[in-house]
């Protein structure tokens, strides 16, 4: 047995990545108003950002400062994982980021960093946390309706969430048996600060406008929803579901040339 599974867990605990704005900041506060644990980690780059998201919650919630590009970071969550030894109910991976723009725009290090970010990372997180997880235990790991169809000028991001739809569904087999249920958040554009950080690249207007974007609240409630029903998808909008079943039955080439019409309105 290893010393995880040996050591008595105290506290039960939320990991929340990503927690310092948008989707995570917004998991943060609705896993805070379900109770259900006793302390939240809330992990970001930026420490003010998180201090004022803790301030915020009502349960105890702590700031923990990691670049999740970082093996040195992801390191020193282990080591706070061992230290600790919590009994981890919730984990919510919502960092992530992407950038607009072709290969030729897309800087090869926002394309490095973004692979990182949004897929090593998110396994690296995944596998630290895992042995501090046990039945009823609930894991989201945060991709996006891009996952489903290929994206000219959103290429590496898509790339990087269908990475992440297919790593959460073979988890997810792998998990049977556990009690510990896994999602992948697959939703369409949300109102976050999603938008000004694509546009910070030399495609910055390859994609003009966000169509039918939601709130995030009405996300991350659906995304709650669907992992309590132990759903391996959630797509949380009429949109996104769309998107599931376009990449099922059109072909690639007819999908892009759709979403070539779609970035340009």
């Amino acid at each position: 047995m290893t010393e995880s599974e040996t050591k008595p867990r105290e506290k039960r605990v939320a990991i929340v990545t990503g927690a310092s704005s948008g989707l995570g900041r917004e998991f943060a506060r609705q896993i805070d108003l379900l109770q259900q644990v006793d302390e939240l980690w809330l992990v970001a780059r930026n420490h003010d950002a998180l201090q004022e998201v803790a301030d915020q919650l009502s349960s105890p919630a702590v700031p923990v400062v990691a670049n999740l590009g970082s093996k040195a970071d992801i390191a020193a969550i282990r080591q706070r994982l061992a230290d600790f030894n919590p009994d981890v109910r919730y984990l919510v991976n919502a960092a992530g980021f992407g950038k607009f723009g072709d290969w030729q725009t897309i800087s090869d290090e926002d394309i490095d960093s973004m692979i990182d970010l949004n897929c090593r990372g998110l396994v690296d997180m995944t596998h630290a946390v895992l042995p501090y997880m046990g039945r009823g235990a609930h894991i989201v790991q945060v991709a996006s309706a891009a996952a489903f169809v290929p994206l000219p000028h959103m290429n590496v991001y898509a790339a990087t969430k269908a990475f992440v739809l297919r790593y959460t569904r073979a988890l997810r087999w792998e998990l049977h048996g556990t009690g510990i249920t896994a999602t992948a958040l697959c939703p369409t554009w949300v109102k976050t600060g999603f938008e000004k950080v694509a546009r910070e690249s030399g495609g910055a207007q390859d994609v003009r406008h966000l169509l039918g974007a939601q709130k995030a609240s009405t996300v991350v409630s659906r995304a709650l929803t669907a992992n309590k029903l132990h759903l391996a998808v959630a797509t949380a909008s009429p949109q996104s579901c769309a998107l599931r079943i376009i990449g099922k039955i059109v072909p690639n080439c007819i999908s892009m040339a759709g979403w070539e019409l779609i970035r340009r309105i």
